[in-house]
This record gives C-alpha cells, structure tokens and sequence, in this order.
C-alpha cells in the first residue's frame, strides 16, 4: 500500500486526491478560478473522509509543480508542508 495525498494548485483548478500506487481512490476538484485558499483544505478533509482514511495512514503528500500561478503554488506546498511538519 502506497497511500499518497495528491495537490494540483498551480493552474486555475484546484484539486485533491488520494491515491493507492497507480489508482486514485477519491478526489474533489473545482475548476472555478484562483479559489485554491478557499477550497483546499476543504477538499482535503473531504477526500480524507472518502477514503476512511487517517492523515497518520498516509505514505506521502504530493504538490504538483507547475508551472503555474506563484501563489497557487505556494498555498499548496504550504499546505503539503504543514500536513507533513504535523505528522513528522
């Protein structure tokens, strides 16, 4: 088992996933603008929840990286940074 969280923050869709080796369990996706602040940690709750999963259960986190949107980017390496920080 290889449980990933997977970010895309740096075009105008935001999206999240969990995956396991090569298949993507869930995601959530909005392609609706720069609105990565307002959903991100949204859907990363929710795609947690989907797959049952414990944020201790995860392998890995993973930010897409670009090109794209500077800010973009850095919301989802903050976030990815924050997850990994609070679980060592």
């Amino acid at each position: 088992m290889a449980l990933i969280l997977n970010i895309e923050t740096a075009t105008t869709v935001c999206s999240v996933s969990v995956s396991d080796k090569n298949e993507i369990i869930t995601f959530e996706e909005v392609n609706g603008g720069f609105t990565h602040a307002e959903n991100l940690h949204v859907f990363i709750k929710e795609v947690m929840q989907q797959a049952g999963l414990k944020f201790a259960q995860l392998d890995a986190v993973s930010v897409s990286k670009g090109p794209g949107s500077y800010t973009g980017l850095r919301i989802g390496v903050s976030a990815a940074k924050g997850i990994a920080y609070a679980l060592s």
